[in-house]
């Protein structure tokens, strides 16, 4: 399903498109506060898959557009597109969309060529033109420097817990990627749910992966939804969902490493410090997910010194976001 937020000259422009593709829009008309519109109003439509904008319906300045996809891209994981009819992509308000990941722009003026981007946009793949793809010094025979690096792990079967201080922090996606760069960095590691959401199920169902006895495989990746694991790993990542108000999940207790996800907004920012607070009696590495720089030394005085900042991620299958937080991560068991 697409939610449009559009202005009253733009209401229809997406009707042709829902016959395209079968998609159905919910349309809401007028003049929007993004950020407030993202703060109060979204958790209503949480289940879209398209995030459709209307550059002219918006209220806030580019700057402050900016800043409330990037809140949105905390909260939420539908693909946003934005309607702008003749913005230059050399523009500063461009560039920053693309460099915060909004690759899907309809930037075209004559009709015929905007639906021809709005079907781009919502085609399976998304646009492709504005993707960032790696410079020539970060790729050597078209390999990345992270495929490339490979380590040797000098453990087995050490616990990750990863919970979130509240819903929506990145928890399971942080986990997933989490797997991913250690199995495509020379080492070894599954994925275990272990909290009441009940994503993996879902995703189960969308990816249809191998079964393998107790365990799940898909891209070299196994998850499991019990910890009756088929063999030893250098690593167990353990998915604990959000973490306990009054008793900290089992889990989470027993690990060896211990990541909270927490939001930087600013009704954020106290569940956050509760959270922290939950776990004084346990060392506890907190990860800050797509927190503005600015931000940033608040968010880092108020929670902790040794925050790490991170990107927030929509792939569950991306080995590369975040990968020097991984590594610092897991510092103490590379061997040199």
């Amino acid at each position: 399903m697409i939610l449009y937020l559009t202005s009253k000259d733009r209401v229809n422009l997406l009707d042709f498109a829902e016959k395209e593709t079968n998609l159905i829009a919910k349309k809401l008309t007028g003049r929007f506060s993004l950020m407030q519109f993202v703060i109060k109003d979204m958790r209503n439509f949480s289940h879209f898959k398209y995030f459709v904008i209307d550059r002219d319906a918006v209220l806030e300045d580019d700057a402050e557009f900016v800043k409330a996809i990037a809140s949105f891209q905390i909260m939420y994981e539908a693909r946003v597109i934005v309607i702008a009819e003749g913005l230059q992509t050399e523009s500063s308000f461009a560039k920053e969309l693309i460099q915060s990941g909004v690759t899907d722009l309809v930037t075209a003026q004559e009709i015929e060529v905007i639906q021809s981007e709005i079907l781009e946009c919502l085609s399976a793949n998304g646009m492709e033109r504005y993707k960032i793809s790696p410079s020539p010094a970060q790729t050597t025979n078209g390999l990345s420097l992270h495929q490339q690096e490979q380590y040797r792990f000098d453990c087995t079967n050490i616990r990750i817990a990863i919970a979130g201080s509240d819903r929506r922090t990145g928890v399971t996606t942080t986990a997933f990627n989490l797997v991913c760069w250690i199995n495509n960095h020379g080492g070894t590691a599954c994925y275990v749910e272990a909290n009441t959401s009940k994503h993996l199920a879902h995703i189960v169902q969308l990816f249809q992966p191998e079964q393998d006895r107790n365990a799940y495989v898909f891209e070299q990746m196994d998850f499991y939804f019990t910890e009756e694991l088929n063999k030893d790993y250098n690593f167990i990542v353990i998915d604990c969902g959000v973490l306990g108000e009054k008793l900290l999940q089992e889990e989470f207790v027993k690990a060896n490493i211990r990541i909270l996800c927490g939001s930087a907004m600013p009704y954020e920012l106290p569940i956050f410090y509760k959270a922290i607070r939950r776990c004084k009696e346990y060392p506890v590495q907190a990860l800050g997910l797509f927190v503005p720089g600015d931000l940033q030394p608040h968010v880092q005085r108020l929670i902790s010194d040794n925050i790490q900042f991170g990107e927030s991620s929509h792939d569950l299958f991306d080995s590369k976001v975040n990968a020097p937080v991984y590594k610092r991560w897991l510092s103490e068991y590379i061997l040199i």
